[in-house]
């Protein structure tokens, strides 16, 4: 039997200077959460808390006209269009002194990427990572943050495993001729470890459906029983069942 890893579950590595570290996901989503969902709903809470905010490296802007997207740093500068990539300011000097003989790349990784398809932007948040043996890592927009409906995060699954790049998302602009400003305190993604077994293709052949109440075992009304009457007690004065029993199942194992 092989041992259990002592590597960490995810590991980030911080190569642009001074850009903000991950953190872990907030189920309180810094307090703004859903005052009755944080207190008593484990879904809603363990959604909200799983895996890691990753922020923008700096402070930047992003305009599109519908047809050519443009960026810029500091609000008073002037526009400049993103042709195809455009690199962290300084980072190209930094990227050379440290890399010129480790690596046959020709040039830093890109900040900024512009696809081939309408509005969408390559963004990179001047990390890597790595993840243990067999895990992945899901980067995904914000759970249960309010959307932002200028633009959309669009979900990414990279086996980190074996890959180690510049841990890179794609948005889509949807809103065009408005500025949109992207700050470095305010996460942009969330990354989630997820074990490569989890989506397997063979893995998710296995699957079927079950028509009509005569499909359900006698443990499968047992649950049914359990989590109709949970449902009914949610507006007692002891909501939260679900939770209670989630802390409660949780504490048995580590028993």
């Amino acid at each position: 039997m092989s041992k259990p890893s002592t590597d960490p579950l995810i590991r980030f590595y911080q190569l642009y200077p001074n850009a903000p570290i991950p953190c872990r996901a907030d189920p309180s989503l810094a307090g703004s959460a859903i005052v009755r969902a944080y207190r008593y709903c484990e879904p809603y809470t363990a959604a909200s808390g799983f895996g890691w905010y990753i922020f923008p490296p700096i402070d930047f802007s992003l305009l599109s006209d519908g047809s050519t997207i443009y960026w810029k740093v500091r609000i008073e500068e002037k526009w400049q269009p993103l042709d195809q990539t455009a690199v962290l300011p300084g980072f190209g000097e930094v990227f050379q002194h440290e890399a010129q003989s480790r690596t046959t790349a020709v040039g830093p990784p890109p900040f900024l990427g512009r696809s081939t398809e309408p509005g969408i932007v390559q963004i990179w948040t001047g990390i890597c990572v790595r993840t243990r043996p067999g895990w992945s890592t899901l980067v995904r927009p914000l759970a249960n943050h309010p959307r932002d409906t200028r633009y959309e995060v669009l979900d990414g699954l990279i086996e980190t495993d074996w890959w180690f790049g510049p841990l890179v998302s794609p948005i889509q602009i949807r809103k065009t001729d408005e500025p949109i400003r992207f700050q470095s305190r305010l996460p942009l993604f969330q990354v989630q470890p997820v074990p490569q077994h989890a989506y397997d293709a063979e893995a998710l052949k296995s699957a079927e459906s079950a028509i009509g109440f005569e499909h359900l075992s006698p443990t499968d009304w047992e649950g049914l029983d359990f989590a109709l009457n949970a449902h009914e007690k949610a507006n007692d004065d002891r909501p939260g069942l679900y939770k209670r029993e989630v802390a409660r199942r949780s504490r048995t194992q580590h028993e």
